[in-house]
């Protein structure tokens, strides 16, 4: 009788190793997929960067997108940006439309509601340094909301 106990004793050791063993592998797993999620994130993010780009070529832009990139603001606000060179304010005014929609699109791939669509210049020039779209916090959405004028002098509002 004592011997049968004992092997019940070691059986339940050994499912409960087996059950450790199992729990490692879901973690792993977990992590595997995590990974996986990541790079798929990573991908978008690269291939908004490119269709940015082949957009502004079929618009007759010579720019280029030297950086694409998703952030998040302290304040609540996320956003998608390019940073770009080579593309001038009077083209992004006559594009308005196009790169306004263009972007929403991007953005909202990534999972990022285009609330706030601008392009930014580099100060005291007239180059656009950099492509963005945004998704506003609480607070920014209240400041943002009863303006059409641009937040300040180096933005061109795409699509609000």
């Amino acid at each position: 009788m004592r011997e049968m106990e004992e092997r019940g004793e070691k059986g339940e050791e050994q499912s409960r190793g087996q059950g450790e063993g199992r729990e490692k592998r879901e973690g792993k797993e977990e992590a595997k997929s995590r990974r996986e999620a990541l790079k798929a994130f990573q991908e978008g993010i690269r291939e908004g960067g490119r269709r940015v780009e082949e957009a502004l070529l079929n618009f007759g832009v010579k720019g280029i997108v030297l950086e694409a990139k998703v952030f998040g603001m302290v304040c609540g606000c996320a956003g998608f940006q390019t940073d770009t060179r080579g593309i001038q304010a009077e083209e992004v005014e006559v594009l308005k439309d196009d790169l306004g929609k263009l972007l929403a699109s991007v953005g909202e791939s990534l999972g990022i509601r285009p609330d706030f669509i601008y392009a930014r210049k580099l100060p005291g020039s007239e180059e656009v340094v950099a492509l963005t779209v945004r998704e506003l916090c609480d607070i920014c959405k209240e400041e943002f909301a009863g303006s059409n004028a641009p937040p300040r002098p180096d933005i061109i509002v795409l699509r609000k």
